[in-house]
């Protein structure tokens, strides 16, 4: 096979699934919406280039996490990798090429669902340049904040401010983690190390990492419930 035959076999195997797991865009229609692109915005150019970005990144979170169920068999799974002494078992951790490629997509899901919700914020606040006079200051969690106390009564933007003190707050807890102090490798390899006599400790941390494509899937299935409420928070506006 040539190389340009393999990337498309591997495309088509990560294509496989994304069905296979119901990773699904639903909210696509909206995202072709004239409205929703810009029609209407304030700044209609900006917003076209904001929705533009937001379907490419769910697309690449999609697709990412796609490529995380197709490793997830294959990862080290220390609970199977033992060893004896002296009568007791001892979880191992010699990382496989599986292993290493799961742990860095896991950290690219967490950097894309972030960047999403960033547009999503920066959505948002296009239509409130009055609050929001600075682009670079805008910030998916602020810009709720700032917004909260005068549209709490809109079903779609109460949708918006529960998911930002929830999901959207347990995520970025642990996405700091990721990005600030602790790379996905070195948390799981030292919390497999320093606890490798304890079975049953091993098997709480392999549960966590090994539900990573679980998570990230629950995570796109708000995503396409933020497209619909921020669709039609922004439309009740006009």
């Amino acid at each position: 096979m040539t190389d340009k035959e393999i990337i498309s076999e591997f495309n088509n195997l990560v294509a496989r699934k994304v069905k296979e797991y119901g990773l699904k865009e639903d909210a696509d229609k909206i995202k072709s919406d004239p409205f929703f692109i810009g029609e209407k915005a304030k700044d209609s150019r900006l917003d076209f280039n904001i929705t533009t970005d937001i379907g490419f990144i769910h697309s690449d979170l999609i697709f990412t996490t796609g490529l995380l169920f197709t490793l997830k068999p294959h990862i080290n799974n220390p609970l199977k990798e033992t060893v004896f002494l002296k009568g007791k078992e001892y979880s191992t951790y010699r990382q496989n090429m599986y292993d290493s490629f799961y742990s860095m997509y896991a950290s690219v899901c967490f950097e894309k669902l972030y960047n999403f919700w960033d547009r999503i914020g920066d959505k948002i606040a296009n239509e409130f340049p009055e609050k929001f006079p600075n682009p670079k200051r805008v910030m998916f969690a602020n810009v709720i904040d700032n917004l909260k106390d005068d549209f709490e009564s809109d079903e779609n933007f109460e949708w918006i401010i529960d998911f930002r003190n929830s999901d959207f707050k347990d995520f970025n807890n642990k996405r700091k983690l990721v990005v600030h102090y602790e790379q996905i490798e070195t948390k799981y390899k030292e919390a497999i190390l320093d606890n490798t006599g304890d079975m049953k400790k091993i098997e709480e941390i392999f549960l966590e990492k090994s539900t990573l494509p679980e998570f990230f899937k629950k995570h796109i299935e708000l995503t396409n419930e933020g497209i619909v409420k921020t669709y039609g928070f922004i439309k009740n506006m006009t």
